[in-house]
């Protein structure tokens, strides 16, 4: 009698089991090929484009024209040694810069180290196009600021020149070094430090215990610090447009740029020279990758340790005023340039003369000229909206990737991981190609949704760093209680996993925000008449040689994203404590 009470029982109690099994399975599976629909389509696109000739025309065919037309212009090798070059010099660079700096910050009793972080974390808020705007201000030969005072010190000497390829480098890697610091700063806080004590008390001097030991270790770190910083510059729009094309160099962004503004647009050669950036960056993904795998590099074991900070003594204040003295070129002459350009009616030099002249006038003329009112809305609009779906993606496919026992779950991982290994411009291009040509039954180009896209797609890999790092730290033992006092996944991804993720989720939510608001090299592909963001209106008041105007709407750039950064921090850390309790 019991079993046919049971066998009874089983069809009615069938349903409440299957049904969030079902409305589970139905959610990730959307959110897995929304992700891979974002990361593979703009890639294919463009492959795709680079294949046809008379790409978005009647007369489009496959054919291998475009790369023709490319390798067979002599032009396109000096593109490719110009581009080589600036990449690989930035990423030289910044990656000695970063981790000189972060290992005087974390492994040293250096005086003045807080700068350390502050040069590291404020330009990382400042956009790219407003740190090239004010090393402009700082090395333009005719208005440089940096100039004008050699040349009164000195009795007409101007040494600097921003327009050349060594100042594109330099600009660039400034901006990029707080990259390789993060990075850096990360590996030296994880080495154990009982192998470069044991490489001293074996007779090996300290300078020959760093060499071998330290920057053996780092040598992973290293090269991976080096690959980002060089995808990041060989896809940035700044610098190459800024001051490149002004100076006559090209370099892949700048010629991409350009075939896309000339009439009729070459698309396909656009598309051409694309896939070559593609390969150059996949073939460094591939030997990073190779380079870090195995053991031979592991340092962290099940043995605790505590970091100890190397004593330099009387050379500890030297090493302090580099750290400061960096902090002053890196962050504090760009911004205080910024800021004295946005209190004059015209560009002029600092001098006592000028004081006479302050005004609040640039200011007041932000809200009353009609692009930068409307560019400040829609980049609310579009980093907000950005920030928040690419939050809510990563926290799902953090959740699939390493809570679930899923075959082949790991494809979904690098799906979310591509967009990182794909400079930006690429990812513009794709999805500027892909709407343009798509029979899809709503029309996006030309308005905000498709500039959020790409916002979403570039921010993925920055959303799956934070949501990794909370979602590991989750026992899976919470979810079965849940589960077995009746909790749907739903309930409990609501009622567990987001108090618990709070924190990160706040900093994935702020980190993609400041990423959709400061993003140039995809919106310049992506935005049309009236669907314009700040980054556009920067570069259009450039253009048109309105200085002051940059300067004012750059300040309050800055100190939005700081305030905003400062607030989420703190209630990040409220919500992270009252989670805990």
């Amino acid at each position: 009698m019991s079993v046919e009470r049971v066998a009874r029982a089983r069809p009615s109690a069938l349903p409440r089991v299957v049904r969030p099994l079902d409305g589970k399975i139905v959610l990730l599976g959307t959110v897995a090929v929304i992700v891979a629909y974002l990361a593979l389509v703009p890639v294919a696109t463009m492959i795709f484009a680079s294949l046809q000739a008379g790409f978005l025309t009647n007369e489009a065919h496959w054919s291998l024209d475009n790369y023709v037309r490319t390798f067979g212009n002599a032009s396109f090798y000096r593109l490719l040694l110009n581009s080589l070059i600036y990449g690989l010099g930035v990423a030289l660079v910044a990656v000695t810069l970063g981790f000189s700096l972060a290992f005087l910050y974390t492994r040293t009793n250096a005086p003045f180290r807080t700068f350390g972080m502050l040069t590291a974390l404020i330009p990382l808020i400042i956009p790219g196009i407003l740190n090239t705007v004010a090393w402009l201000f700082l090395l333009s030969p005719r208005i440089g600021i940096i100039n004008a005072v050699t040349q009164a010190v000195f009795g007409g000497l101007r040494p600097f020149n921003a327009y050349s390829l060594p100042g594109m480098i330099f600009i660039q890697a400034l901006h990029v070094t707080p990259t390789a610091f993060i990075m850096a700063a990360a590996a030296y806080t994880a080495m154990d430090p009982s192998l470069e004590e044991a490489a001293v008390a074996s007779g090996c001097t300290p300078l020959a215990a760093f060499r071998r030991i330290t920057l053996g270790l780092a040598r992973p770190a290293i090269f991976a610090a080096g690959l980002l910083v060089f995808i990041q510059t060989i896809a940035g729009f700044e610098v190459p447009q800024l001051v490149g094309v002004p100076a006559g160099i090209y370099v892949f962004v700048s010629e991409i740029y350009a075939k896309l503004q000339a009439f009729p647009p070459d698309y396909g050669g656009a598309a051409s020279v694309g896939f070559v950036v593609l390969v150059i960056a996949g073939a460094g993904v591939m030997f990073s990758h190779r380079l870090s795998r195995g053991g031979r590099y592991a340092t962290v074991t099940g043995k605790a340790f505590r970091a100890r900070r190397l004593d330099l003594g009387r050379w500890r204040w030297l090493a302090g005023l580099a750290i400061v003295g960096f902090f002053v070129v890196a962050v504090a002459l760009p911004l205080a340039i910024l800021i004295w350009s946005s209190l004059l009616p015209s560009y002029e030099a600092p001098s006592l003369a000028a004081l006479r002249h302050f005004t609040l006038t640039n200011y007041e003329g932000v809200w009353n000229y009609p692009l930068i009112k409307h560019a400040l809305i829609n980049s609310v609009i579009t980093s907000v909206s950005a920030g928040a779906l690419t939050t809510a993606l990563t926290a799902i496919v953090a959740y699939v990737t390493l809570k679930s026992r899923i075959r082949g779950i790991w494809l979904l991982d690098l799906l979310a991981s591509l967009p990182i290994a794909v400079p930006s411009i690429l990812m513009g291009i794709g999805i500027l190609f892909w709407y343009l040509v798509a029979p899809l039954p709503i029309h996006l180009y030309g308005t905000l949704a498709l500039l959020v896209i790409g916002f979403v797609t570039i921010g993925i890999p920055y959303g799956m760093r934070y949501m990794n790092a909370g979602m590991i730290q989750i026992k899976d033992e919470l979810e079965e209680a849940a589960t077995a006092s009746g909790a749907s996944w739903l309930a409990t991804f609501r009622r567990i996993y987001v108090p618990l993720l709070m924190p990160s989720i706040l900093a994935a939510f702020l980190t993609t925000m400041i990423v959709a608001f400061r993003e140039i090299s995809a919106a310049i592909f992506l935005y049309s008449q009236g669907s314009e963001v700040v980054s556009i209106a920067i570069f259009d008041l450039w253009s048109n040689g309105q200085y002051p105007a940059i300067a004012a709407l750059g300040t309050i750039m800055v100190g939005v994203l700081i305030v905003l950064v400062t607030i989420v921090q703190r209630l990040g850390g409220r919500i992270g404590l009252a989670a805990a309790e």
